[in-house]
């Protein structure tokens, strides 16, 4: 067996591992039997992969609004030890 083959084999078992754990997952969320839920599974995943951008930039965008404020929260700590010094510091 190639390393192509191999990899790959081994990407499809994690593939199918996750659908899985994620029909089972969704099973008992929603109280439904676990056949039903796997039998929606492929609508279930086009409908995730269809999603998948807008939801990477809707977490970017997050991850980016995160960012502004703790830059914010740190330039008010520092000016506010400019001003005032270090917390628990001694004056000189």
């Amino acid at each position: 067996m190639s390393k192509i083959g191999a990899t790959l084999g081994l990407v499809a078992v994690g593939a199918a591992a996750y659908v899985l754990d994620r029909a089972r997952r969704i099973s008992e969320e929603e109280g439904r039997p676990f056949a039903d839920v796997l039998r929606e599974m492929p609508d279930r995943l086009r409908s995730d992969l269809s999603t998948l951008g807008d939801d990477l930039r809707d977490a970017a965008e997050e991850g980016k609004s995160a960012a502004a404020r703790r830059e914010q929260e740190i330039d008010e700590d520092i000016e506010g030890i400019r001003r005032h010094g270090a917390p628990g510091a001694e004056p000189a």
